[in-house]
């Protein structure tokens, strides 16, 4: 135990005199987590600007029009004669989507033929797509039931009764977990996760390219004089998760509350499934330690990582159009079983029995990971030794 506690101690010692690893671990990791939040503040589109082609120029038309602007989704703000104006609007970024009402739209309506209202809109951005869509959907459809059931009152039907055969099956459609609909409750909480990997790889590839830099001897027992392995990787490592199990509460307790994050989980059962998503992180550092042959290295090779990681745990781009062999190349990453159990855990109020399988995916990679760690830790003994020879007379 005097041998742990020396190791303990030396990483501490270590890890807050380099300032270097304190910008990333300590305030990159909580400046980043507060910062990254304040785009998606508003957490719903609103307001999308578009502009209206209306070549009937009729009350129903107008009307129409008046409708799709008062919704909460579309910002009607202009209006031109025709669609090459109106191309021009969108081109110069003045608006996102173009909206058009046909010649004889009325005309159409009055007897009784089918009227197409016509939107485009810029798909290259979905959440704008999506907000435009919705806001014209809902007022169409809005004009639509209204025409179609004072047809049915002016052939006789009483005006309840035309309301329910319009609408046979009325649906309620609630958001479950993210009751607004928001994008920062979406995907705030997953690339938090997220964050707290890559800063941890990277504070740890910093500490151990310098030590790489300096050839800088494992610690030795002084009963055998020799590095033990499985000491060293249980006291560097002990040292980064007491700092960083703790960061998961700062989530909750500040950044949740400043954004109005919704939290429903328990704290205990949230806490005992972060265990082993933090320690598979060290030692995943620890195994990728002898890449870093300098402190520089480290960082533009984790950042690198950070957009594949994104894209495989699942909440960028959907698991079911992902192939089955690289989703499963994606268990190797901790942030892929971390993200995925915190989120059911913190957010759908799910047991640690019901995210029992990703909890032994996690324990899954810390045996597979302690291994690799013992291997490159002994990899590195073996350079620095080699370093420290000395030459052999010719």
């Amino acid at each position: 135990m005097k041998y742990f506690w020396q190791i303990l101690k030396e990483e501490y010692i270590a890890i807050f005199s380099d300032p270097g690893i304190l910008l990333i671990v300590i305030a990159g990791l909580t400046v980043y987590t507060m910062v990254y939040p304040i785009p998606y503040v508003r957490e719903v589109l609103k307001e999308v600007d578009v502009v209206a082609v209306d070549k009937d120029n009729t009350a129903l038309s107008r009307k129409l029009l008046r409708w799709i602007s008062a919704t909460e989704e579309v910002n009607l703000c202009y209006r031109v004669a025709n669609f090459a104006e109106a191309k021009d609007y969108v081109t110069a970024g003045k608006a996102y989507a173009i909206i058009v009402i046909p010649d004889e739209f009325e005309k159409k309506i009055l007897t009784r033929r089918q009227a197409v209202v016509q939107l485009f809109a810029d798909s290259a951005y979905f959440l704008i797509y999506r907000q435009v869509f919705t806001g014209v959907y809902k007022a169409t459809a809005t004009l639509s039931a209204g025409i179609e059931i004072r047809r049915m009152t002016a052939e006789g039907l009483t005006e309840p009764y035309a309301k329910m055969k319009w609408n046979i099956l009325n649906t309620d459609v609630r958001a479950l977990f993210n009751p607004a609909g928001g994008y920062a409750t979406y995907v705030v909480p997953g690339v938090l996760m997220l964050i707290l990997q890559q800063t941890l790889l990277i504070g740890i590839g910093i500490l151990t390219g310098t030590r790489q830099e300096q050839f800088e001897p494992l610690p030795v027992s002084e009963k055998t004089k020799k590095p033990i392995l499985s000491y060293i990787i249980l006291a560097r490592g002990f040292a980064y998760f007491s700092m960083y199990i703790f960061f998961p509460l700062f989530y909750i307790s500040v950044v949740y509350r400043i954004y109005n994050l919704p939290q429903t989980g328990k704290l205990l059962e949230l806490m005992l499934f972060l265990i082993p998503y933090v320690s598979s992180i060290i030692l995943l550092g620890f195994s990728l330690c002898t890449l870093f042959v300098s402190r520089e290295i480290s960082i533009p090779a984790l950042i690198f990582t950070s957009m594949p990681a994104v894209l495989l745990v699942g909440f960028a781009w959907p698991l079911e159009t992902i192939p089955q062999w690289l989703r499963i190349f994606s268990l190797l990453f901790p942030s892929t079983s971390g993200s995925a159990g915190f989120v059911r855990i913190n957010h759908m109020g799910a047991s640690l029995y019901e995210v029992r399988w990703e909890w032994f995916t996690l324990w899954a990679l810390n045996f597979l990971y302690f291994t690799t760690a013992w291997l490159s830790f002994r990899l590195y003994n073996y350079r620095v030794r080699k370093k420290q020879l000395p030459s052999l007379p010719n």
